[in-house]
């Protein structure tokens, strides 16, 4: 993970003295690069690890931070995005193909990340990815052109707020849809989430995977998240101090001082979820994916797969004790979806002569 993203107010703080500390809150962080998650496309990043992951870890595990392998055709609105560049006409090619997960909301669309349809700052071309349906092993199921990608407007590659997309397929997909939930989301509470993402042995699965989830209070997340970074920040001032003279004494106040003035992590567009022991969360590969509630009339998704976080010496951004995983909360966008879908503009007729037929003109 790259501590930059954190920390740019740090070095302006050692630069400056400690009275630069007091502006620190001042720095907005999307003045900073982007985060993990968005500096580079799903589409590249999750091939790499895959391939880095099966290199290292052939046999791999069944176990994806607590989670399970889900039953064949359990959660048959769940979607793979596929990289089109990586498939051949045979499913084999699938599951390396596989970089972030969606939702089926209506028969024609899908909803995922935003940070999963852009690259280099701008949306990828419908035709990079295929959607792949009613796949519970990534060597099945059913696959889709997409002929439009919608990004929020306000999606933030350095906050990743507004972090929520839409993908229109050339057909009406053949799978069940998923209900988007309309109120607002309890701090409390039951959810369960699903994807093909990084397990807990740094291995990927080919088995679509299920885990349940607590609900958590947005302060949570942020109080976990924060002294992630606090340890961080403490650790990085330590590596400092044989060229700066600190004392342990003042790279505890220093730590303490900037910790103090963070800005909560998390937006009121986010949720947080997980456990506190880190055992069950999503993670690289889950992107997208949905978070959803069970009701009586059928489960309902209230959040999108979007990031998370964990100690800049981790190996990922997941599963770590009281850092839970942070989701789109879609209770803020239904207004946004129904508008999106519903000004996709009609395919335009042929004008007569233009490959239509005519009939002949009287004579």
């Amino acid at each position: 993970m790259n501590i930059i993203h954190r920390f740019k107010p740090l070095a302006i703080a050692l630069l400056a003295g400690t009275a630069a500390l007091a502006t620190l809150n001042a720095i907005h962080a999307a003045d900073g690069p982007a985060r993990p998650e968005a500096a580079v496309s799903p589409m590249k990043r999750v091939a790499e690890e895959r391939a880095k992951a099966k290199a290292e870890n052939p046999d791999g595990a069944d176990r994806v931070y607590g989670g399970k392998e889900a039953e064949k055709g359990a959660y048959p609105f769940q979607v793979a995005l596929l990289t089109s560049d990586r498939l051949d006409d045979s499913p084999a090619s699938q599951p390396d193909a596989q970089f972030c997960g969606g939702s089926l909301i209506a028969p024609q669309w899908v909803l995922t990340a935003a940070h999963c349809l852009v690259d280099s700052g701008r949306p990828i071309p419908a035709g990079a990815v295929t959607v792949l349906t009613g796949a519970t092993d990534l060597g099945e199921g059913k696959r889709y052109k997409a002929v439009e990608v919608i990004v929020n407007e306000g999606y933030s590659e350095q906050t990743m707020d507004n972090d929520l997309g839409l993908i229109r397929l050339a057909e009406p997909a053949d799978a069940p849809t998923i209900k988007v939930a309309h109120e607002a989301t309890p701090d409390a509470g039951k959810t369960t989430v699903t994807g093909w993402g990084k397990m807990q042995d740094g291995t990927f699965p080919t088995a679509l995977m299920v885990a349940d989830l607590d609900l958590q209070p947005n302060a949570t997340c942020n109080s976990g998240i924060k002294d992630i970074y606090a340890r961080d920040l403490k650790a990085a001032l330590g590596d400092l101090s044989h060229r700066m003279r600190y004392s342990e004494k003042g790279i505890d106040a220093a730590a303490s001082a900037i910790a103090a003035d963070m800005s909560d992590p998390l937006t009121n567009n986010m949720i947080c979820a997980g456990t506190a022991s880190g055992e069950r969360d999503a993670c690289n590969g889950d992107s997208g994916g949905p978070l959803f509630m069970a009701a009586a009339d059928g489960p309902v998704q209230v959040g999108v797969v979007s990031w998370g976080e964990g100690p800049n010496d981790g190996s990922a951004a997941c599963g770590h004790k009281n850092a839970y995983g942070i989701y789109t909360r879609l209770a803020n966008y239904t207004g946004w979806i129904e508008e999106k879908m519903k000004t996709t503009p009609t395919p335009v007729k042929p004008k007569a002569g233009v490959g239509t037929a005519q009939k002949p003109a009287k004579p």
